[in-house]
């Protein structure tokens, strides 16, 4: 039995190294998509053993071959600055890059910056744009929400409590709880007919 059980071990671990090894082979041959895998492997200890440094090298090999996952993740590990230094311009900079390729979780991020004014200047309006773009283009449901919490509040947009429920409305139904927290909060309710 225990024969058995490191044999299987042992033939796991060859057919991972295995794995392993055709990513850094299409890599190192200028493959985008294997660039992001690998620096995904290495930022996530995933058949690799954890090292920042090397993920971001293959994040930014990728992303000058403009591979979008690339250069979201990293907007994301500028802007968390978690295991590297945090740097809000860069963050900024990828986040836009990301967002010229329709991805939705970068509108958002764009969003939260002008809206809290991190990176950039702080911008209602230009906050509000973003987060619509994720709301309605990309179904997000913390832009849904975001979104109808500026029109209920007249944030950046003119106020329009209707369309402030609507949208709250539509990012509970889309599984964001937060919604239904503000909902009861701010008693909502009242609104509806």
């Amino acid at each position: 039995m225990i024969k058995r059980i490191l044999l299987t071990i042992s033939v796991l671990f060859y057919a991972i190294s295995l794995f392993s090894q055709t990513y850094v082979r299409d890599a190192e041959q200028g493959s985008a998509n294997a660039q992001y895998r690998l620096g995904r492997m290495y930022e996530r200890a995933d058949r690799m053993p954890k090292d920042i440094s090397k993920a971001v090298y293959w994040y930014k090999k990728a992303a000058e071959q403009n591979h979008p996952k690339a250069i979201m993740a990293l907007g994301e590990l500028y802007y968390y600055g978690v295991e590297v230094k945090q740097n809000m311009h860069l963050a900024f900079k990828y986040f836009n890059e990301a967002a010229g390729y329709n991805n939705y979780e970068a509108c958002y991020c764009l969003g939260e910056m002008y809206e809290q004014g991190v990176g950039v200047a702080k911008h209602l309006p230009t906050a509000y744009k973003w987060y619509k773009k994720a709301a309605d283009e990309g179904g997000l449901a913390k832009a849904q929400f975001k979104v109808g919490k500026m029109f209920y509040f007249g944030d950046g947009v003119k106020q329009d409590i209707a369309q402030g429920i609507n949208y709250i409305k539509l990012a509970f139904n889309n599984g964001y709880p937060t919604a239904m927290e503000f909902w009861n909060e701010n008693q909502l309710w009242r609104y509806e007919q």
